[in-house]
């Protein structure tokens, strides 16, 4: 039952990936709008990111913070914490920096799902998903960290929220009329695991947030005005929630963007502005100089599979052949294919009997040059 609540918790933690594309082939979006729900103006804010948060600071400078994974894979700044500054209200923004968290436990894996928000005294806290190991166990919980310039941070002690047989991840963090409330989503169709704290520190859990099927609370808070709460989540459409007091919620309301992860923030005049994971790219970041249609991937089979599958490629011209896999985090577990391969189809068998249940990636790459990712799923 464990391995199945884990295996279930990956799968929200990549709703995104519901094509099959690791978060890495999907760039950030940018939009906005003037009722919060009908958006336009959609843009690209950086590729090869996602699980975006937006900040308003009290010197009106604006912050992003998102997940990046900066190419190549694996390298020192691929699946990191990066921020942005925008200081003409998110037209123009600043290139990405990564964030640093002095006291982070050296066991500890790097964080990811970041949220901020602004503490009492004005600095910057970020909220984060981290633990013990790679893959989605019981030692994920939210912790946080608190910064001066957005930056470099200092570990808070202890952890924010964690249950003692689930992983906790993707929070949302808000402090509306003095009162924080953090939410953590449970699983599709059964809404968000709810906290409150007078300090943001110290949680307490209340009443869990009810959902359903079409509805996941995978997003982000926004302060409308001192009277109304907005929660922007992912589903078919993104949607959102109004609230009076972060506990009671209105019925979900749909916008025009289809996308996932969404961070909204409501600007000074009357304009809102959003940030959502979008599409997958519709074909390889670096194809430049190879023709895909020469390359060719197949879907595992099975899939899911238990402990074996099967991947099938196709070449037309004589190439360099590497076959790897990858966990959810973008973590190189495999290497099917690595020589030089004449033209024609082939086949190999993975055999994952020493990984955890979970969501894998496979990814053809023809002489250095990325050409098709799938996914595929373990089950035990």
């Amino acid at each position: 039952m464990k391995r199945l609540t884990c295996f279930v918790l990956l799968l929200i933690s990549t709703n995104l990936f519901a094509q099959g594309e690791p978060p890495w082939r999907r760039p950030l979006k940018i939009c906005t709008s003037s009722d919060g729900q009908s958006f336009t103006n959609v843009r690209t804010f950086q590729d090869s990111a996602g699980v975006p948060c937006i900040l308003r600071l009290q010197s009106g400078m604006l912050i992003s913070a998102f997940q990046w994974f900066r190419q190549p894979v694996g390298s020192a700044t691929w699946d990191r914490v990066a921020v942005k500054y925008s200081s003409d209200n998110g037209i123009t923004w600043t290139e990405p920096q990564p964030i640093t968290v002095n006291g982070l436990p050296q066991n500890f894996q790097r964080p990811f799902d970041p949220t901020l928000a602004i503490t009492d005294d004005g600095r910057i806290r970020i909220f984060f998903s981290s633990g013990l190991n790679m893959t989605l166990d019981t030692s994920i919980n939210t912790y946080s960290a608190v910064s001066d310039d957005g930056i470099n941070y200092s570990m808070d002690s202890g952890f924010r929220f964690s249950l003692p047989d689930k992983p906790v991840i993707d929070p949302a963090v808000i402090r509306f009329r003095g009162m924080w409330h953090l939410v953590n989503p449970v699983t599709m169709g059964t809404g968000a695991y709810h906290n409150i704290s007078g300090d943001g520190l110290n949680f307490t859990r209340v009443q869990d947030i009810a959902s359903d099927m079409a509805h996941s609370w995978i997003g982000n808070f926004m302060i409308r005005d001192t009277n109304e709460l907005r929660f922007y989540g992912s589903g078919g459409m993104i949607w959102y929630s109004t609230s009076p007091n972060g506990g009671q919620w209105s019925s979900f309301i749909n916008t025009n963007i289809q996308g996932g992860d969404p961070a909204a923030l409501k600007l000074p005049e009357t304009n809102y502005l959003m940030i959502y994971t979008g599409p997958p790219y519709p074909s390889a970041i670096g194809e430049s100089g190879s023709n895909p249609e020469e390359f060719s991937l197949g879907q595992n089979y099975p899939n899911p599979f238990n402990p074996t599958t099967k991947i099938n490629y196709k070449i037309q011209v004589a190439s360099y052949i590497e076959l790897k896999v990858f966990d959810a985090l973008g973590k190189d577990v495999a290497t099917l294919v690595n020589e030089m391969k004449i033209a024609g189809s082939y086949e190999v068998e993975f055999n994952a009997s020493k990984l955890p249940s979970g969501v894998y990636f496979y990814s053809l790459i023809a002489n250095g040059k990325q050409m098709s990712v799938k996914r595929m799923a373990l089950v035990r």
